[in-house]
């Protein structure tokens, strides 16, 4: 038992730093590349190969132009040829034709491409001496109403050359035109919701104070990811209307910061790190409470179970405990924004909305979300319904959940969301321009593909959303400036979206994405597991009973779709090995043989309660089919508790002699068996109590007969000596 163990914790310890290498690697950003830094990123590679001169635009003021504006494109300049250069010529360029749709922008950023005449813009500078693998900045102006004269999105392209041609590059970017004018022939502002979301890899499993990786701690200290979030967020929460998208597993992780706890272990909960309390996570909780009080916001469900992959294999229940536990956490660790009674609503402007894993959700999916958690609005991804505008992006629409309930639904920038994900933590000054201005651009070119009608736009980034802090903030900041936009809270969408007429979600729509079929056939073993385990212990804490739905509910999460699911399969393995672990501890102690002399007797079976809690259990015995053995009846259910042995009588009774192989197992309270408790009992009936009797009963009477013929001898004997009466009686005496 001693080496099954050591087994176990090894394994354990492995699982523990498999768990944090995939949190890792799901924490990794996507590599961006986007219009301001092509040809940045692509001269790295030349660099290494050819002779080359490197150009990137860093920045522009304005981000977007007005009649009056007189526009600055500022960035740097690389000279990799391999020898000085001087007399480098920086020119800009830009078109009096805007684009007509973002497919034309994808090919301008990608390879320059523009179907209409670039025109040079403003005076070019020429460089003095740039030594080779030196860096020098760069400026060019011109104004814009020389150019431009209708709402829209127009090119732009810096290009350096040699003197004598020799070497060339080029930069490009976009840059948004609002002409202004009186508000009455202003093009309709586009209506732009936000939702900012705070999710993250869920860290908790059954071991109590526990997180499976450290990265947690290193995310909400200044610099982190969720730092970065919550910092840009709280700034413009307001201003922007910002709707909250808050995962409650993520707040228990990061209360759990707050006290002492552990990192990494084994599925024993042993081989674990001490961690002391982080302030970081106590200062990162107490301003989410301040930011999100009163503010529009809604919870996934704990650990942002995959709603479509557990819909999809008919496990609803799961669904309805995630929500349950998530508004529960919610409740309780953010009062002011959940309501403090644990239900999910209350004091803030709590909706009920959901944004499905990759904004897909067919009609099986809504009617689970609505029937299991009462979801009224859905947040998907553009495409997944028409568009109210037909012709043009909009983001509302509304359909009719399969219990015949109205669901909002809002058509999140598929566009957009892709941009976002390709935010990085530490860009480069080209890279974050790049990054801002095409986000810029992009609202821009929607609104000004049909400017005077009224439409909307949701902005959702990835739930593993990564930006730096500066890229955060800047993005809010231009939703802020832009006066094409008008930021509205996700509510007020919802609620004009459920005045549309009702459009059809497809009624099957698998992503490829979801966790797997036979994934989540190891959940089910877990959670049947989970039960079992619950239903051994005597009238458990709620909250023994919350953390463990909520173990199971991590298993089920969102972030082990796709590269994410080794991490899955690790804490689902770590879990069962935990349930295993602890319900053996819980045996029956017997002996393995009894004698019975009669036709009945007794004989003690213990059972010992290793847990440190108490638990409740039936001795149960099954004899084979025809046997004349018959045990029973046994005694009412035995409470026994934490680390304490119980003992109970069974009796058993015969009617034939023989041996009769006895099956001795405990059961829960509710009649689920307890497998590895099954102990053989080999009862062996012999009868020798009566044999016993009635050759001690024949004894006696030989005994009584040998007395009585040796006293009649001797009373014939005394009769022929003639011998007296009393001679007589005391022959019989001493006889």
């Amino acid at each position: 038992m001693r080496s099954v163990r050591c087994v176990v914790h090894a394994l354990g310890g492995l699982v523990a730093v498999l768990v944090a290498v995939s949190a890792l690697v799901l924490v990794t950003p996507a590599v961006r590349a986007s219009a301001g830094e092509t040809e940045h990123q692509s001269s790295r590679t030349d660099a290494a190969d050819t002779p080359s001169l490197a150009i990137s635009i860093t920045g522009m003021t304005p981000q977007f132009a007005t009649q009056n504006s007189t526009v600055t494109i500022t960035g740097t300049l690389a000279n990799r040829t391999g020898s000085a250069v001087s007399g480098i010529t920086v020119q800009g360029q830009t078109s009096t034709v805007l684009f007509n749709g973002r497919a034309e922008m994808t090919s301008f950023a990608g390879s320059g491409g523009y179907p209409y005449m670039m025109q040079s813009a403003g005076s070019p500078q020429v460089t003095g001496l740039v030594p080779n693998g030196s860096t020098v900045r760069w400026s060019v102006s011109f104004p814009a109403e020389e150019f431009y004269d209708q709402f829209g999105v127009y090119p732009v392209e810096v290009q350096a050359a040699t003197a004598s041609g020799q070497y060339t590059a080029a930069a490009r970017t976009f840059l948004p035109y609002w002409p202004g004018g009186a508000a009455a022939s202003e093009p309709q502002q586009l209506q732009v919701a936000w939702v900012w979301p705070l999710v993250d890899t869920p860290q908790q499993g059954a071991c109590p104070q526990t997180l499976a990786t450290p990265h947690l701690a290193s995310s909400v200290a200044s610099g982190g990811r969720l730092s970065a979030l919550l910092g840009a967020g709280a700034s413009f929460a307001a201003s922007d209307n910002l709707t909250w998208e808050i995962d409650p597993a993520l707040l228990s992780d990061v209360q759990v910061m707050t006290r002492p706890y552990f990192t990494l272990g084994n599925a024993v909960c042993s081989g674990r790190f001490t961690e002391k309390p982080s302030q970081a996570a106590a200062a990162w909780l107490s301003k989410l409470r301040t930011a999100t009080a009163g503010q529009p916001a809604f919870a996934t469900s704990y650990a942002d179970v995959d709603v479509a992959a557990l819909s999809h294999a008919g496990l609803d229940t799961s669904i309805r405990s995630a929500y349950q536990i998530g508004n529960m956490v919610a409740g309780q660790i953010l009062p002011g924004t959940f309501g403090g009674t644990g239900g999910g609503s209350g004091d803030g402007a709590v909706l009920k909305a959901a944004s499905p894993a990759d904004g897909i959700a067919d009609a099986e999916v809504v009617t689970s979300l609505a029937s299991d958690a009462g979801i009224s609005t859905v947040v998907l991804s553009s495409g997944e319904l028409p568009s109210s505008t037909p012709g043009y992006d909009n983001a509302l629409a509304r359909t009719t959940s399969g219990i015949g309930t109205s669901v909002s639904v809002l058509l999140a920038d598929s566009g957009i969301t892709s941009l976002l994900g390709s935010a990085s933590p530490s860009p480069t000054e080209a890279g974050e321009f790049a990054f801002t201005q095409d986000f810029l651009a992009q609202t821009a070119m929607i609104s000004s593909e049909a400017p005077n009608l009224a439409r909307s736009l949701v902005i959702t980034p990835p739930t593993d959303w990564d930006p730096s802090a500066s890229e955060a903030t800047a993005l809010l900041s231009l939703t802020h400036e832009a006066p094409w936009l008008r930021s509205v809270g996700l509510s007020a969408l919802a609620a004009q979206a459920a005045k549309l007429p009702s459009s059809a979600l497809p009624a099957r729509q698998v992503s490829g994405s979801e966790l797997s079929a036979a994934y989540l056939d190891h959940v089910r073993t877990v959670q049947a597991s989970t039960s079992l385990f619950t239903n051994l212990l005597y009238q458990p804490p709620a909250s023994v009973v919350t953390s463990l739905d909520a173990a199971v509910a991590a298993t089920q999460s969102s972030a082990w779709r796709g590269s994410g699911s080794p991490g899955g399969w690790l804490a689902t393995s770590q879990l069962s090995d935990y349930l295993s672990y602890s319900e053996h501890k819980v045996q029956i102690i017997a002996s393995k043989k009894i004698f019975l002399a009669g036709t009945s007797g007794e004989t003690p079976v213990s059972v010992k309660n290793g847990l440190n809690l108490p638990v409740q259990v039936q001795v149960t015995a099954s004899t084979p089919v025809g046997s004349q053995l018959q045990v029973g009846p046994l005694a009412s259910p035995l409470v026994v508790q934490a680390r304490k042995t119980n003992t109970v009588t069974m009796p058993v009774r015969s009617t034939t002699i023989g041996t009769t192989t006895v099956q001795l197992q405990l059961v829960t309270q509710n009649g689920s068996p307890l497998t590895w408790t099954a102990q053989p009992l080999s009862v062996e009936v012999t009868r020798f109590g009566r044999s016993l009797l009635i050759i001690i009963g024949g004894a006696l009477g030989i005994l009584v007969l040998t007395s009585a013929y040796r006293l009649r001898r001797k009373r014939k004997a005394a009769v022929k000596r003639d011998g007296t009466a009393d001679e007589m009686a005391d022959a019989g005496g001493a006889g």
